[in-house]
């Protein structure tokens, strides 16, 4: 039986984690901001404890796990689901983001 094999180049894996890993750590600093500003409340109840115990460690694993992906994904056999599941990440990333500069943008406004 013929097997066909679909790989992408690494290279490419790796630079959607780089730029999934300057999207969590904006989204850390915004949040942080926001926070430390009482713009916003951090929605994800894990995060939230986190960032309540301790804001370093609110940091460390916003950064952490994308800098995680990045190993592994340039340790792994590349398959077109990692990069659908990397797009996907980084789409509501993007999402997010923009609400950040949404609610960044009324915080900012003179009343």
């Amino acid at each position: 039986m013929l097997s066909i094999s679909f790989t992408l180049p690494r290279n490419k894996l790796i630079k959607m984690g780089i730029i999934l890993l300057i999207l969590a750590t904006l989204d850390a600093l915004f949040t942080d901001f926001g926070i430390q500003n009482h713009h916003i409340t951090e929605a994800n109840p894990i995060m939230r404890s986190i960032y309540e115990a301790n804001v370093t460690g609110f940091y460390i694993i916003k950064i952490a796990l994308p800098v995680l992906l990045i190993g592994i994904v340039s340790k792994i056999e590349s398959r077109p689901f990692i990069l659908i599941l990397l797009n996907v990440a980084i789409f509501l990333y993007v999402i997010v983001l923009i609400l950040h500069f949404f609610w960044l943008t009324l915080a900012l406004i003179p009343h």
